[in-house]
């Protein structure tokens, strides 16, 4: 099922005034069509699967995909509404060989199933997939839909320099515009069932860290601490029968947060940045810990985001500006005496992409209003050589009255013995 909100849709394409919205990087297009890019698009360049999705919310998706994912972007679309290409993908469909003649041989039965198929004379397969085949067919749906001299929105932030070229190309009609910063904005306000992924994938999170936390001693290692994170949450994701897609994390242990390795001793900063995916969905939240009492440079750090932590959550609700939230928590810590500090986010968006983090940010430019059902990843972090790693960061799903955290655990600096 598409998580695409057409009439959120419609708003955001009408204020870019385009026709029609082409997405390209494979994320974007499951997100709009709810189905599978195939895997050509491992290879992450664009025409691998193309999503049409028109600026009219009652319009039909349409997509471009290779003939192996096919049928699955039919069954949700329609048949009417999928162009394919052929990737490099070998295959033959038997079945109704097999009907007519169930003693048909190998060599008979796959021949026969591309000469019935339509398979052309002297038929040869691309390496990867025909970039230029894909669009003459993205040309044919523009074309149905009176779109071959429209201006339509791009993802540019997805196409390499070369593929746009051979876009402009084959289809030098069509206006492009860059729908980058749009396309994020309308991915900003998740569906259900976008919100429960991500709950889901913190959910993980959060149960692989108190495991881990059981297994802190004096003398472990970094890499065990890390290695009891992933067991926890692979435990837990058994448990509760979930589908884990992958998990991440950026733990540091003593005053070199960025040397990697080590062995955590008394007085130790213990620093956890974790994620898990559900679906391709991350989650992103973090904590700071101390072995035994902290030193006091230790609590006035800490002490220090735990204030700017409350300062942003304050305005962190509908009426008010990511940059909002990035003024208030930036003013806390200078206010305490770090007057040469900066930073240039602190969080942002979380979603299905090639990384956690994901537009629009809680930055200084980011004059974007705080929406319900946005899901924002707000974090307090600061990193000392000499002293440790440090962070306060918790999963927000914004509501109508504020903001909702996924994560229970303490955001305070907390001793372990």
């Amino acid at each position: 099922m598409a998580d695409i909100n057409r009439q959120r849709t419609q708003t955001h394409l009408q204020t870019l005034d385009v026709e029609a919205l082409v997405l390209s990087k494979p994320e974007s297009f499951i997100w709009a069509t709810g189905a599978p890019p195939g895997v050509a698009a491992f290879f992450r360049r664009a025409g691998a699967a193309l999503a049409l999705v028109p600026a009219d919310a009652a319009a039909p998706i349409a997509a471009v995909v290779t003939e192996l994912f096919a049928t699955q972007a039919r069954r949700i679309l329609g048949d009417s509404h999928v162009r394919t290409h052929p990737d490099w993908v070998e295959t033959a469909d038997i079945r109704s060989v097999l009907k007519a003649n169930p003693d048909a041989t190998a060599v008979m039965s796959v021949n026969q199933a591309h000469l019935t198929s339509g398979r052309a004379a002297g038929f040869e397969r691309p390496a990867v997939f025909d970039i230029g085949l894909a669009l003459r067919q993205l040309g044919e749906l523009l074309r149905e839909r009176g779109l071959a001299n429209a201006r339509i929105g791009l993802d540019f932030d997805f196409w390499p320099v070369v593929d746009f070229q051979i876009l402009q190309t084959t289809l030098p009609n069509v206006r492009w515009v860059d729908a980058s910063t749009t396309v994020a904005a309308i991915k900003a306000v998740k569906s259900t069932a976008e919100i429960t992924r991500l709950i889901q994938a913190a959910s993980l999170a959060e149960a692989g860290m108190r495991h881990a936390l059981s297994q802190v001693t004096e003398g472990i290692t970094r890499d065990a601490i890390a290695a009891a994170w992933h067991a926890g949450v692979a435990t837990e994701a058994q448990r509760t029968g979930t589908k884990l897609t992958g998990q991440w994390e950026y733990t540091t242990v003593g005053a070199l947060p960025w040397q990697g390795g080590g062995v955590l001793q008394q007085g130790d900063v213990l620093k956890f940045d974790v994620g898990c995916l559900v679906e391709g969905y991350s989650s992103d939240s973090g904590r700071t810990y101390v072995l035994g009492q902290p030193r006091a440079r230790t609590y006035d750090i800490m002490q220090t985001l735990a204030n700017a932590f409350a300062a942003g959550l304050e305005v962190l609700r509908p009426g008010y500006l990511l940059s909002d939230v990035y003024t208030r928590t930036t003013q806390a810590i200078r206010k305490a005496g770090f007057s040469s500090f900066t930073r240039g986010h602190f969080g942002h968006s979380l979603g299905q992409d090639t990384f956690c983090e994901v537009a629009p940010f809680i930055a200084a430019q980011s004059h974007t209003p705080i929406e319900p059902g946005m899901v924002l990843a707000f974090e307090t972090p600061l990193y000392v050589d000499g002293e440790g790693g440090f962070i306060i960061e918790d999963q927000f799903v914004i509501t109508e009255t504020g903001a909702t955290p996924a994560w229970t655990l303490p955001r305070e600096l907390t001793s372990l013995s």
